[in-house]
């Protein structure tokens, strides 16, 4: 993000600019200097710049937005060894259409190494950031109306699937969504 002074006074003022907790590693530039001239930190997550301002002084927000896997606290006893992903302020979850033919949303398993690349669909609802990568799923087991059964062997295969951003699911005809997926 870059803002820019197009006019100002002569007198001092700051400029203070809110890093949010998910912007790990968030630079901030002056005038494309490469360290940010007479910044102070201004309390948690705000940098601040002090200064006599001049017309055409800009200033350059970098904040990076790699996806992450989040664990809730272990007493959410619902989410417990699940993972959520999260890139920048945006949760993604994960919605049937998106899934190979046969595999259920509760056959998928998040490996702890995913590796989530970040690509603008623009088929998707006029435009929209999706995570594509690789989970791993089990073959789906018939139940044949059991309640209970013996653990059976399992194996799993690599699929490659998208996660879309959970503000967006439920628009492309009826579907399973979840946010929380079991990790492996």
């Amino acid at each position: 993000m870059r803002i820019k002074v197009e006019a100002c006074g002569k007198k001092e003022f700051a400029l203070k600019l809110r890093i949010p907790g998910w912007a790990n590693g968030a630079t901030v530039r002056l005038n494309d200097q490469p360290e940010l001239a007479g910044a102070e930190a201004g309390g948690p997550g705000y940098a601040e710049i002090r200064r006599a301002w001049q017309p055409d002084d800009f200033v350059d927000v970098d904040m990076p937005m790699a996806a992450r896997l989040m664990e809730a606290n272990p007493l959410v006893e619902e989410d417990l060894n699940q993972v959520a992903i999260q890139r920048g302020p945006v949760v993604y979850c994960l919605e049937s259409p998106d899934l190979p033919p046969g595999v259920k949303i509760s056959d998928v398993r998040i490996p702890a190494d995913i590796n989530l690349l970040a690509r603008f669909d623009q088929r998707l609802l006029g435009g929209v950031v999706v995570l594509d990568g690789k989970v791993l799923a089990r073959a789906g087991k018939d139940w044949n109306g059991k309640l209970y059964r013996e653990v059976p062997p399992e194996s799993f295969k690599s699929v490659a699937i998208k996660f879309i951003p959970y503000s967006v699911w439920q628009n492309r005809g009826p579907s399973e969504m979840s946010v929380w997926l079991p990790r492996d």
